[in-house]
Formats: structure tokens, C-alpha cells, sequence
């Protein structure tokens, strides 16, 4: 028979070896006894036993919320300004200004003559003012005369472009500013033949009609001369073509 101080001192070595095992992690508490002491299995160690496994799960889950906590505190915390600054801001479509392209102007049209060229050209037929001019041969000379009553140089040979629709300034002199030059070997018929004559420049002026003659309102009248004449070869100014 084991005494009763003899069983406390047994029951304190299985109470001591149930404790070591349930301290070491995961491992389960097995008590091996004796014969002798079946009849501490039903008392305090396996009461123990079952709290000890109780705070184990408990300490588990414990450091479990601790590491999550730490892990949410070392989340980063991105600064309002840095996040302002990587979002884009939209535009306000009511500041896009649109540039309107602004029309050119259109160019001015040149005048179709310089200043001191007043000539409106017309529908004209060169024969027919040759065949015009020479109608009027024997029509009196008459200073400033501008009709068939008579005509000086400029006065008639403005009259026979405009009955073929072209103007012509009054004078010899300002006759000899419109139109084109011609050189003398390339006179056509209808052209303007000058001369100086009674005064330097362009003093007298008559009508090409060809051969080498033209028309004109001399002295004694309207006739035609020849351009190898000696008074007037040696006074020849030039031609203008104003067709």
C-alpha cells in the first residue's frame, strides 16, 4: 500500500511532467501512468491540461492580431499635395480659345494703264482706222482744230482712234506717254508716228498706214507723206502703239 504522503509525491511528478510537455509548442500532453496511479487521471492534470492548450490558442491568436496591427501601421501615407499633383487637372473648355483665321485682303487690280496713259480700248480694227484716216485727207489744217472743219495734228488723229474706240490725250506731247514703244523697222499699220519739229519733244505726230508712209494733218491739210521724206526723216522722235 502506498502511503498518502508517498501518493501526493507521485502525483507531484505527473503533475510535473504533464506541465513540461504542454510547454513545448504543438506538442500534445500525454500522460503515462502506472498501475499505481490510474487514479490521478480523473483529478487536477487533466483539468490543467485543457487550460494550458486554452492559453496557447489564445497567445497564437494574440500575436496573430499584433502582427496584423503592425502591418497596417506601416501602410504609407501618401501626402494630399503629392496626390494633387499627380492627378491631372481638366481644362476648362471655356478658356480654349480657338484663333479665327483672319481673311487676306484681296489684292488691289492694277490699273490697266499708268496715270498719264488715259486710253480706254475698244473694239478696234486697225484697217478700219487706217481706211478712217485716210477719208479725211483734205480736210483743212486749223490750229486746235478737233473736227472735220479742220484739224491740227493731235486733234486729228484723236479723232480717228476714238471713232475706233480708243481715247487719246489732247496733245502731241502727251500722246507720245501711252501705249508701247515701237523701233522703226517694226512699224505696223495703226501706229503713232512723232516728230520734233517746231519745238523739242514730240511738237507733231501723225498715223502709220504702212509702205513706209503715213497720215497726217499738215499745213496745207490732212495727206499722206512718206517716212524717207528729208524734213520729216530727219525729225523723227519715235512710234508708240497704243492697240
Amino acid at each position: 500500500m502506498i502511503s498518502f504522503s508517498g501518493r501526493i509525491w507521485v502525483g507531484s511528478i505527473a503533475l510535473s511532467g504533464i506541465l513540461l510537455a504542454a510547454s513545448l509548442p504543438g506538442a500534445h500532453a500525454v500522460v503515462l501512468a502506472s498501475d499505481s496511479s490510474l487514479s490521478l487521471k480523473s483529478q487536477l492534470p487533466v483539468k490543467v491540461t485543457k487550460d494550458l492548450y486554452g492559453k496557447e490558442v489564445r497567445a497564437k491568436l494574440e500575436t496573430a492580431e499584433k502582427a496584423e496591427l503592425k502591418v497596417a501601421q506601416l501602410q504609407v501615407q501618401v501626402p494630399e499635395h503629392i496626390k494633387d499633383q499627380a492627378v491631372a487637372k481638366p481644362v476648362e473648355s471655356s478658356k480654349i480659345q480657338v484663333a479665327k483665321a483672319e481673311p487676306k485682303p484681296k489684292p488691289k487690280p492694277a490699273p490697266s494703264n499708268p496715270p498719264n496713259q488715259q486710253i480706254s480700248r475698244g473694239s478696234s480694227d486697225m484697217s478700219s482706222l487706217v481706211s478712217n484716216a485716210l477719208s479725211l485727207r483734205g480736210v483743212p489744217y486749223v490750229f486746235g482744230g478737233t473736227s472735220r472743219n479742220g484739224f491740227d495734228c493731235s486733234g486729228f488723229t484723236q479723232y480717228v482712234f476714238k471713232a475706233s474706240g480708243i481715247s487719246l490725250p489732247r496733245t502731241s506731247y502727251t500722246q507720245f506717254g501711252v501705249g508701247t514703244a515701237v523701233n522703226r523697222q517694226q512699224l505696223q499699220a495703226g501706229d503713232l508716228v512723232f516728230f520734233t519739229t517746231y519745238a523739242k519733244g514730240a511738237s507733231h505726230v501723225g498715223i502709220y498706214i504702212g509702205d513706209g508712209r503715213f497720215v497726217h494733218a499738215a499745213d496745207s491739210g490732212v495727206k499722206v507723206t512718206s517716212l524717207s521724206d528729208s524734213y520729216y526723216a530727219s525729225r523723227y522722235l519715235g512710234a508708240r502703239r497704243v492697240q
